[in-house]
């Protein structure tokens, strides 16, 4: 996403982020797909890419798991919880940089076999360069994991999300904590339809057919794809670049 509104958006979504997401059966279950792909596919030396990061948490739970990871994202705010996930459990195998996608990335000191792009692509202003940009970070027979809406989400899907949340959230943390969960859904949900609703706002939709046209001029061979995430409204895809 550019511009500084852009930047800002994403600082306040570091806020609510990680009590959202880690009470999200969608976004959990999008995270134990990524390990299962992660856990069927060559292991070796190679750094796993975490690109759009945010606040860490696949990057910390890979990082848990021994892969070494590099994450990199442009929001500050959000890069300051990673960064305190990483020191409080002392991962020597993460790493966590500052940049925009939007960019052309230079990393001559990581060898990466895996690129994870999480709900970010949609966001680029030129998705197609962004993704040329990350492809070419990989070897041949290397691997792109991404997810990426398919079409918008309606209000009543995203007020089912806020049920979803609350109900999982709830369970977890009790129903002491209630008013301050409805405050993080709230939160959450102003600050989603924000970033898909407004004009001024970047935000990419691809259904099967285009991820595979947007993939092709990449050398990316599709190996999975898939209907993930809220109401089914997103593309999990897993390809690797060609040999």
């Amino acid at each position: 996403m550019k511009g500084k509104h852009g930047n800002q958006i994403w600082n306040w979504m570091g806020y609510f982020y990680d009590q959202f997401y880690k009470s999200f059966p969608p976004y959990l279950r999008l995270h134990q797909k990524i390990f299962n792909i992660l856990k069927s596919s060559s292991r070796d030396s190679k750094w796993v890419l975490d690109a759009g990061c945010g606040t860490g948490l696949l990057s910390v739970e890979l990082a848990r798991r021994g892969y070494p990871v590099v994450g990199i994202d442009q929001s500050s705010a959000m890069l300051s919880r990673a960064w305190k996930k990483k020191e409080k459990e002392n991962l020597e195998n993460l790493v966590f940089l500052g940049g925009d996608l939007n960019a052309k990335i230079n990393m001559p000191s990581f060898s990466f076999q895996q690129i994870i792009l999480i709900h970010s692509l949609y966001l680029m202003e030129q998705p197609q360069v962004t993704l040329k940009n990350l492809s070419s970070l990989l070897p041949p027979g290397g691997e792109m994991i991404m997810c990426n809406p398919s079409r918008r989400l309606t209000k009543r899907e995203l007020l089912s999300g806020g049920v979803s949340f609350l109900s999982e959230a709830s369970r977890r943390e009790g129903m002491q904590s209630i008013f301050y969960l409805i405050g993080i859904a709230l939160a959450m949900g102003v600050l989603n339809h924000s970033i898909q609703r407004r004009k001024t706002r970047i935000y990419h939709c691809w259904d099967e057919s285009e991820v595979r046209d947007l993939l092709r001029p990449c050398g990316l061979r599709v190996k999975l794809l898939e209907k993930s995430c809220l109401a089914g409204s997103h593309l999990l895809l897993w390809a690797e670049k060609g040999k």
